[in-house]
């Protein structure tokens, strides 16, 4: 009982906010028919809905999910774009019903709990402090102007003066095209993963040998099946499955690398007692993109073609803009839905213009005046999930805290891996705080291990710059690298083993 005292404490907190027995009962057998029925009612209509989109001179219908505007020429990307947002225009009203409803129906329950706002929930199953979010979040917002010469530059890499939302993920060219390395097919990406993973750790890269040798990872390309992938664990059985499509691309390399980064954190942890496996979504995105960026710095270091590193270069800013400011716009937008639906229900065209504000605010305008999406609320799932409330900001978290680690590693690489080792292990059994304090001696709550976090992405700018013809990146707000966290947990100033990304 005391190897578990954690998970039994946190069974306590949940409960606090929780109904009285009976009550509870009865709201989840509403919920079936409220919450979760508009929920069900958003996936209908937006599997149901249909794009007319231009191909070879004809019209077709394609659904949301084939509709794309990350392609070469910037006219059907944005044709793309205008066919898919008329589209969801159609449907708007009733996404906001379902909207309003969803979040009417935890407001309703959140205002017979002993609640302070919308925010205590989620931050209660991400086992973190309201603290730590308004903290990076703060930092976010004052240091992430140092991405608007990147999005500047791109925009002239584009021949246009500024950047509008179909442009965010158009490629940039590189090389001639009758010579692209683009291609990667999934033998050889199983090879850069086992091999960049074992420069990082032996037992890593023997993992990823084993799940992908052991048939863990299913990854055919065939029709009619689900986009997007997932890692789900067996703890009884100590292994994992992976799910995703691979498409022969860097992308899809990626990715796979991703959902190994959660499938090692369940092997690190699996001799744990079963309640100490579990940890919060924002801890498991950390394993994920840090897996991720193991193989993608190893790649860039490699990549000596000028023009295939602006590729790569473009591929981790654009990363990074998702992160810092399409994670940023959509809690915008939900902060303020929520609290103004404590009032009344709010019109399609009051959530364009919540969706409109809370862009601009987080792109620090810097898109052209009609290159916004005021629909980004109605086309998103990610508002429309019932299970987990606030589904967005733990992708940020994740994504900055691994950068942080990649920080880490790079200064004090001797004995790195095995503290990362020791951080995973850790996860499903304290405060998000609690572990990363002990495991790298850095304060959430402190605005330090943010800006370390973001430093790392800046000399991609810097990079990006010079070989676009940009010239290097001003400085906007550079935190001092010279300064170090008080404390010294287990880890920390002991960190890699010399072989880490860098």
């Amino acid at each position: 009982l005391g190897q578990i005292r954690f998970y039994l404490e946190e069974r306590r907190r949940l409960a606090r906010l929780g109904l009285p027995t009976e009550q509870e009962a009865l709201a989840n057998e509403l919920d079936v028919d409220g919450l979760q029925g508009w929920g069900r009612l958003y996936d209908r209509i937006s599997s149901e809905l249909r794009i007319p989109v231009m191909e070879h001179g004809e019209i077709v219908q394609k659904s949301p999910g084939q509709v794309t505007w990350d392609g070469p020429e910037r006219t059907v990307r944005e044709n793309n774009f205008r066919a898919a947002d008329r589209a969801w225009r159609s449907i708007a009203d009733t996404c906001a019903d379902a909207l309003n409803h969803i979040a009417g129906s935890r407001l309703t329950r959140y205002g017979r709990l002993p609640v302070h706002d919308h925010l205590d929930l989620p931050l209660a199953l991400a086992r973190m402090s309201r603290e730590t979010l308004q903290t990076m979040w703060d930092t976010i917002a004052a240091q992430k102007t140092f991405l608007l010469p990147y999005l500047e530059a791109k925009a002239r890499w584009l021949g246009v003066p500024r950047l509008a939302w179909f442009d965010l993920s158009a490629p940039i060219p590189a090389g001639d095209p009758r010579q692209r390395q683009d291609r990667v097919p999934y033998e050889q990406a199983c090879r850069i993963i086992i091999d960049t993973f074992s420069l990082f750790s032996e037992e890593l890269g023997t993992f990823a040998e084993r799940a992908l040798r052991e048939g863990w990872v299913e990854a055919e390309n065939r029709p009619g099946k689900r986009q997007g992938g997932f890692c789900a664990g067996f703890p009884m059985h100590r292994q994992s499955r992976i799910f995703m499509t691979y498409t022969d691309s860097l992308e899809s390399l990626s990715v796979l690398a991703h959902e190994l980064g959660h499938a090692y954190h369940g092997h690190v942890l699996r001799d744990l007692p079963v309640f100490l496996q579990q940890y919060p979504m924002n801890l498991a995105e950390t394993a994920s993109t840090f897996a991720e960026a193991v193989v993608g710095d190893v790649l860039l270091q490699q990549t000596t073609d000028p023009a295939r590193r602006l590729q790569w270069l473009d591929k981790r800013l654009a990363d990074a803009v998702s992160f810092l400011m399409n994670i940023h716009c959509r809690f915008l937008f939900e902060d303020e839905f929520y609290r103004r639906r404590r009032e009344r229900e709010l019109t399609a065209a009051e959530l364009d213009d919540l969706m409109l504000a809370a862009q601009k605010t987080a792109y620090c305008n810097a898109l052209c005046e009609d290159g916004w999406n005021p629909r980004f609320w109605a086309s998103k799932l990610h508002f429309y999930i019932t299970e987990i409330p606030f589904y967005n900001f733990p992708y940020t978290f994740g994504f900055l805290l691994s950068c942080g680690l990649c920080q880490i590693a790079r200064r004090s690489p001797e004995g790195f891996a095995e503290a990362y080792r020791a951080f995973l292990c850790r996860t499903g059994r304290a405060m998000t705080e609690q572990v990363v304090k002990e495991s790298f001696g850095y304060d959430l709550r402190e605005p330090h291990f943010w800006n370390l976090a973001l430093d790392r992405i800046r000399p991609w700018v810097d990079e990006f710059l010079q070989l676009s013809g940009g010239g290097p990146a001003p400085t906007y707000g550079s935190s001092d690298d010279s300064r170090k966290p008080p404390g010294t947990g287990a880890g920390a100033g002991a960190e890699a083993d010399g072989t880490s990304p860098k």
